[in-house]
């Protein structure tokens, strides 16, 4: 009977590797138009396209592409307002994009990647190096496998994709005439345009950069556009305008030098707060190139920052790469520039949904500077409660001598 079954897979393995093939061939041959059309539009290279849609899709055949539409498994994120559908990914229940047809998948997944700051190096590549991308969308943290760059290439041979990076060469009105025994072949096109099809580059020869266009810009000059006559302005009024504005841009850059107050943290490396590693995230980092970096999952990572599914950082802000403790070394937190509770959260180590219990009175909205927030279980302790009278607004290094003094901790001390 084990015979009888090995018999059987061996052959069909072959059957259903011939199925999918051709299922991959219809593929291609359905959507290298809109490739070709997204390849003129935004300069990602066509065999880019078909390739991450065979792989994210397999080959349209998956759930999210036959039911939603969606070609590329794109998911929500923050700024999507369209339909939504919620499948189990990496978690269960994640929030998906839905697509009204195929076409509109591929030039939003266009739009992803032109759009996202982090893939801009991409588009300083030489449009029809399609390795350069492979490599290029993993170095960015467009995803998490290994293998993405060599299983994209692969894809890219066994369907011969590379040929829709060259759309010219296949017009009808186009002659083409090659020249075998060179390593790298002249094709000569209509209008006397020539066209250098460069041997795949390596991993580590990824330099190629988009050639510079020949072609002379014709020269504009404009004439210079007349000036509006000033009207007459008495001295009185200059002097009230001036002292307006003097004042505003005090106030302004009051306000700006406030904001800008950053913790001294270590910049490229890790350290701990309240026992927890952590590392300081510069605003518009990837959090995928964190994930990466320090071999966690996205959503864990989202989950120890209690933070919403997002690309990018957007300000400036410590990031846990554990999960915060529920309790500190530090009985109260003093607000100074006017915190949240959330960036007290970060700034103490301690979870989110705790502070709130301890402090159920105070709400997500920036906080007076000297309010005093709880860092544990006033219900719960026999503690009097702290008021403004025992407590002094202190700066970092006076902070612990004073809150040594308190009574309900020199009780505890002794």
């Amino acid at each position: 009977m084990k015979i009888f079954s090995t018999i059987l897979l061996v052959m069909t393995l072959p059957l259903l590797s011939i199925a999918q093939n051709k299922v991959t061939k219809d593929y291609v041959e359905k959507y290298k138009g809109i490739a070709i059309k997204e390849m003129k539009r935004t300069g990602i290279p066509a065999s880019i396209t078909l390739a991450q849609g065979i792989l994210e899709s397999a080959s349209g055949e998956s759930n999210l592409a036959k039911q939603f539409n969606n070609h590329f498994g794109i998911k929500c994120k923050t700024e999507w307002t369209g339909p939504k559908t919620y499948q189990n990914d990496d978690t269960k229940n994640e929030c998906f994009r839905v697509y009204p047809n195929a076409d509109s998948s591929f030039r939003d997944h266009s739009n992803f990647l032109k759009n996202r700051p982090y893939y801009a190096s991409l588009f300083e590549l030489d449009p029809v190096d399609d390795t350069a991308w492979a490599y290029g969308l993993k170095k960015a943290g467009y995803a998490t496998e290994r293998d993405y760059p060599q299983r994209l290439l692969k894809i890219i041979d066994d369907y011969e994709l590379a040929q829709y990076n060259y759309p010219e060469l296949v017009a009808e009105d186009s002659i083409s005439v090659t020249q075998p025994q060179q390593k790298n072949p002249i094709v000569v096109v209509k209008k006397d345009t020539l066209l250098v099809v460069k041997p795949r580059p390596t991993k580590d020869t990824i330099v190629v950069k988009k050639e510079l266009d020949t072609v002379p810009k014709p020269i504009i000059i404009e004439q210079p556009k007349p000036q509006p006559t000033l009207p007459i302005v008495k001295k009185d009024t200059i002097r009230t305008q001036r002292d307006t504005a003097t004042s505003n841009t005090i106030a302004e850059n009051k306000s700006e030098l406030k904001k800008k107050v950053v913790p001294a943290y270590p910049v490229n490396q890790r350290f701990k707060i309240n026992q927890t590693t952590a590392i300081w995230g510069i605003k518009g980092r990837s959090f995928l190139e964190i994930a990466n970096t320090y071999n966690i999952s996205l959503y864990k990572l989202y989950k120890f920052n209690e933070l919403p599914e997002t690309d990018l950082i957007e300000n400036d802000q410590l990031i846990f790469l554990g999960e915060k403790r529920k309790e500190s070394s530090n009985k109260i937190h003093i607000v100074k520039n006017e915190e949240t509770l959330y960036e007290i959260s970060q700034e103490e180590g301690m979870q989110l949904n705790v502070i709130k219990l301890y402090n159920p009175k105070l709400n997500n909205d920036p906080l007076k500077d000297g309010t005093i927030v709880y860092l544990f279980n006033m219900v719960n302790n026999t503690t009097p409660a702290l008021t403004k009278d025992t407590i002094k607004v202190l700066d970092t290094k006076q902070k612990s001598k004073s809150l040594l003094s308190l009574p309900f901790l020199k009780n505890k001390n002794n």
